[in-house]
């Protein structure tokens, strides 16, 4: 019987596990001097083949197109380019600098995607809302290119190709129902109940919330005046200017594209991520 085929990760997982276990086996310096001198030894023998076949598979233009195909499997990948055989490219390291900070971008209801890199210029595309805030977004798109210049120091400069969409998370296939709600989402109304630029109203978990659709977006907020800590309740909004507002006078109007008050500074609607899967609106109004 054939042994089942193990991911790169739980390979990896195992030499380091093995590596700490060694380390902290009661060896004199000698013996563990003497135990890494074999590592290295094996693996400058592993290089060596390696380095040879990696030359004579790439001879040829069919070995070419072979090697491309190769190094596409993780565990190939990872084995040349612990050996230095191949180098890692500069879409290679910032891909991978957005795989760190995705998480913490999805936990915001927001999400990045690398749109291409020009020279040493990276260009971005942000989704979601993780804030809902102006001031926020700013801070937001500086974090990611501080993130991706701290770790690729070849970048000169992070673009965002578009701007943040407050309140607005797009389309993922294949989520199952039951992980959006274990991660804190709610299912909302289908999409065909929305209009463009009127509100609806609904209560979730005891939270009362605004939907409306704006440009093709969906946007949420807790539906309560943070001055007055009444819900809004108008059926029709009013354009003006590229906002859409809604208030209960004219002292206290807000911009319902972003959430911010136009009439007192400061002042701005809580907003929630919302997420669209199979025409189902999806709200999370908790943390």
């Amino acid at each position: 019987m054939g042994t089942q085929s193990k991911s790169v990760e739980q390979l990896t997982e195992r030499i380091d596990q093995v590596l700490r276990e060694i380390r902290e086996m009661d060896f004199t310096d000698y013996q563990l001097k003497k135990i890494m001198e074999l590592k290295k030894a094996i693996e400058a023998f592993h290089e060596d083949a390696l380095r040879k076949l990696v030359k004579i598979v790439r001879s040829t233009d069919e070995g070419k197109q072979l090697m491309l195909e190769a190094i596409e499997d993780p565990s190939v990948y990872a084995m040349l380019l612990l050996h230095g055989i191949i180098k890692q490219n500069l879409y290679t390291k910032v891909a991978a600098v957005m795989e760190e900070i995705r998480p913490y971008l999805n936990s915001h209801g927001g999400d990045i995607e690398l749109e291409k890199i020009d020279g040493n210029v990276v260009y971005v595309r942000m989704q979601g809302a993780c804030s809902g805030c102006s001031l926020s977004a700013v801070t937001l798109k500086n974090g990611v290119e501080e993130a991706i210049k701290a770790r690729v120091p070849e970048v000169e400069r992070v673009e965002m190709v578009n701007d943040l969409s407050p309140g607005y998370m797009p389309y993922k296939r294949n989520v199952d129902e039951g992980d959006l709600m274990n991660s804190g989402w709610r299912e909302g109304p289908n999409v065909d109940e929305l209009e463009e630029n009127k509100p609806y109203y609904l209560t979730i978990d005891e939270v009362d919330v605004l939907l409306i659709i704006i440009d093709n977006k969906i946007m949420a907020y807790r539906n309560r005046c943070p001055h007055r800590g009444i819900p809004f309740t108008q059926e029709t909004v009013e354009q003006e200017d590229h906002m859409v507002l809604i208030g209960h006078d004219n002292t206290l109007r807000f911009d319902l594209t972003n959430g911010e008050c136009v009439t007192v500074p400061h002042i701005q609607l809580e907003p929630f991520p919302v997420r669209i899967e199979n025409k189902q609106v999806w709200i999370r109004t908790g943390n």
